[in-house]
């Protein structure tokens, strides 16, 4: 038995169990959600009830949050854990310490969900925004696509920045359309449809986003917060109205370190 993990707390419980159980659907795995009592006399007996509502097993954890969470996603039968954001305003990420811990330190998917998100019945159409290299589509797709065990539609965002940009761009329309056709034959041919935006990056994510009815948007991300660092992650899970799933990407999938 494989398992997704719904952290539940006070703040945004209930989206959080309804998106695990969202991505229990997309994997096949069944939902089990967890709290971590910070000490003794804390009740939990509102989350319990959440849980018993939507059928699923509920265990209260014992311990500091984030060494209790991270020992519990570290289980073998884990597959992705799901925690609400709690966005803290000024952070390196806009999402609570507890939950950057989490990001930072587990190789497992982790799925953020926004306080206010809206979760539908089923994830149905995924966006995923990818660079235009084979170092950077590769490993989030060879990551994703072997999690997914129901149909949904894959709509593949590719950004032009500055420094990808073509140089010359004769009949945008056309243009753009035939860049799109040689990005999915190279970079990931299973796929059937692809958006070419010009960037800012986190922008054009959210419109593409709200456009296409996207039920999650999936990143790969270093699990490098530092400054100067996943400033698209940031931006992303700041603007998000709909959960985001951040694929780990560890240095050998990634390539070569630069530095």
């Amino acid at each position: 038995m494989t398992v997704v993990l719904a952290v539940l707390d006070d703040a945004a419980a209930r989206p959080v169990l309804e998106a695990a159980l969202r991505i229990g659907q997309l994997t096949g795995c069944d939902v089990e959600a967890v709290h971590v009592r910070r000490n003794g006399l804390e009740s939990a007996e509102a989350l319990e009830l959440l849980a018993a509502g939507s059928e699923v097993p509920f265990r209260l954890l014992e311990g500091p949050v984030e060494s209790a969470l991270l020992a519990a996603l570290g289980a073998p039968d884990v597959l992705a854990a799901v925690i609400g954001a709690r966005a803290a305003p000024g952070g390196r990420l806009p999402v609570s310490q507890t939950t950057r811990h989490l990001l930072e330190h587990t190789d497992k998917p982790v799925v953020v969900v926004p306080p206010d998100a809206m979760v539908p019945s089923s994830f149905r159409r995924i966006l995923v925004p990818l660079e235009g290299t084979e170092e950077s589509s590769q490993p989030i797709l060879q990551r994703l696509l072997p999690l997914l065990v129901t149909d949904v539609e894959l709509v593949v965002l590719h950004v032009f920045t500055d420094a990808t940009r073509p140089a010359m761009l004769d009949r945008p329309v056309r243009d753009f359309e035939l860049l799109g056709r040689e990005f999915l034959a190279r970079h990931c041919p299973n796929v059937a449809r692809i958006e070419l935006r010009p960037g800012p990056v986190p922008k054009r994510v959210a419109e593409v986003s709200g456009e296409q009815g996207s039920d999650l948007i999936v990143l790969s991300w270093s699990q490098n917060s530092s400054a100067g660092r996943a400033q698209v992650i940031r931006e992303v899970l700041g603007a998000s109205s709909v959960p985001v799933l951040l694929l780990p990407v560890t240095r050998i999938e990634s390539g070569p370190s630069r530095g």
